[in-house]
């Protein structure tokens, strides 16, 4: 196969990033690259160097795209602020059902598979981890300042524990764990904050709706 004509570059890299996804580093061989990319061999080392150049461009493409998607669900106002961390926990209990593949974070795959093939890539990843705590950190301050949770409590130390419980429900959801459970631990673990009793108060007068249709 060679390469197409006028081929879409961007798309390349969005089909490979899924491959690379599916099976890790170690298992995608550069035919699997080729196939999902739908180009050659030859003109794929031409259009983006070996395995390791390309993994790198794609998981770079996927940090940069997951970091503005987290933040553009925890950046706001701070009276909304305790609603955003909500959204946050329920958004990462269906992040892998909601996938058609249900395909799971390359970041968090990145770091379970244990690659060490490329300082650059081991050091995107570590930078993505702490953008997405920093857009925590500064939800969960918000918060406080408009009295949701707890002032005195560790602002680092909430943020860190819901990217854990976001990794862990992802482990949980490839494990066969569904989406309405999973559901049910985001609900948990929002209860389990060190909300203020006026926010507690507020969260029980909610309305309960109903799932049934």
């Amino acid at each position: 196969m060679g390469r197409p004509p006028g081929f879409d570059k961007d798309k390349v890299i969005q089909a490979v990033e899924r491959q690379f996804r599916r099976s890790g580093y170690t298992g995608t061989s550069v035919d699997d690259i080729a196939k999902a990319g739908g180009l050659g061999r030859g003109s794929l080392y031409a259009a983006f160097g070996d395995k390791s150049k390309l993994y790198l461009r794609t998981l770079e493409a996927y940090c940069d795209r997951n970091e503005a998607a987290w933040a553009a669900v925890l950046e706001g106002p701070d009276d909304t602020a305790l609603e955003r961390l909500h959204t946050y926990l329920v958004k990462s209990a269906r992040v892998v059902h909601d996938d058609p593949d249900q395909l799971g974070c390359m970041v968090t795959g990145f770091v379970v598979e244990g690659v060490d093939h490329d300082p650059q890539a081991s050091a995107r990843v570590r930078q993505a981890l702490m953008r997405i705590e920093g857009s925590l950190t500064e939800c969960v301050q918000a918060a406080q300042r408009h009295g949701d949770l707890d002032p005195e409590a560790d602002t680092t130390g909430i943020s860190q524990l819901l990217m854990a419980i976001n990794r862990g429900m992802e482990v949980l959801a490839k494990g066969g764990l569904d989406a309405v459970a999973l559901e049910r631990v985001a609900d948990q673990a929002f209860e389990g904050l060190p909300l203020t009793a006026r926010a507690r108060s507020q969260q029980a007068s909610r309305p309960v709706v109903s799932d049934a249709s």
